[in-house]
């Protein structure tokens, strides 16, 4: 394909323009329109929506613009690695990774990886709600739980948990409960997905079966970190992943219960688009979360 056509689309998906494209690239607008004009005719679709008063992308231009850019930094980080003889990583790339879990074991680790590969630039995206690897511009996520089938290549680096959790004085207070059937007589901090109305459903592994309970709460979050400070408060009993009480189980500030009918721990993996091969500075950061996320676990 024309690469230089390709620079061309690309430019006029980012700046949002011909002119402003133009102005990026060095070259005249109407050099610009006749380069995508030209990839349009090869591909034999529309990429640019022109209008008198505006341009945008249609909504095949937009997938082939995301796909365009990463293929585009892909052979900028080629250049790179093949002028400096490939010594170490660098380049740029964007992951994305869930709030809680990002801050608490991820940060960690790209700090530490920040310091050892002083070329390598990332974008780190905190983010709840799943991602579209293509649409959204990201080289690489980390996913909790087991994964629907894809075409999404993923490497698996630890795994998590839900665990319940009381602070001693409450547990002291209302007794510690045997068995799930015991909690409809606790109180509960509840939990609702961010920005739904959707509330969790506590499950549980009883007689070998895997079940869920929906509990009462005079306390409803939608932050598991809030849900982990009230626990801690003794608002009252509260089921979070894992990596959310660590340290908190760890220095006796609250309590695991209910550990006999815990459900099984669920994988934790980073994932990646399978058209686009990690480039090194990608390969070295999944190696070194795999090896100090797997030292967590």
């Amino acid at each position: 394909m024309d690469i230089s056509a390709i620079n061309a689309f690309v430019a006029v998906g980012d700046k949002g323009g011909f002119r402003a494209a133009a102005m990026a690239l060095g070259i005249s607008s109407a050099g610009v329109s006749k380069a995508v004009a030209r990839l349009e005719a090869q591909l034999g679709v529309t990429l640019v929506a022109r209008t008198t008063r505006s341009v945008r992308l249609t909504s095949v231009g937009m997938l082939f613009h995301a796909r365009c850019k990463a293929i585009l930094t892909d052979l900028d980080q080629a250049g790179h690695e093949a002028a400096e003889g490939a010594s170490s990583p660098q380049g740029r790339f964007t992951i994305s990774v869930s709030r809680a879990f990002g801050r608490m074991r991820v940060l960690p680790v790209i700090a530490d990886y920040i310091r050892q590969y002083p070329q390598v630039e990332m974008e780190v995206r905190l983010d709840d709600r799943p991602v579209d690897l293509v649409k959204d511009g990201v080289d690489l996520a980390v996913r909790i739980g087991h994964l629907p089938d894809s075409s999404l290549i993923a490497a698996r680096v630890c795994q998590t948990g839900f665990v319940l959790c009381g602070s001693p004085e409450y547990l002291a207070a209302h007794g510690i409960p045997a068995h799930p059937d015991d909690l409809h007589r606790h109180r509960m901090v509840g939990y609702v997905a961010p920005g739904t109305s959707i509330r969790f459903t506590y499950p549980f592994v009883i007689d070998g079966v895997e079940r869920t309970m929906s509990l009462p709460s005079r306390l409803t979050v939608d932050d598991g970190e809030a849900a982990v400070t009230a626990a801690s408060r003794s608002v009252g009993l509260a089921m979070v992943n894992d990596y959310h009480v660590e340290q908190h189980v760890a220095d006796g500030s609250l309590i695991r219960v209910l550990r006999a009918f815990e459900t099984p721990a669920v994988p934790i993996s980073v994932v990646h688009l399978p058209t686009r091969n990690p480039s090194r500075a990608i390969q070295a950061f999944t190696s070194m979360l795999r090896r100090r996320l797997a030292a967590t676990s």
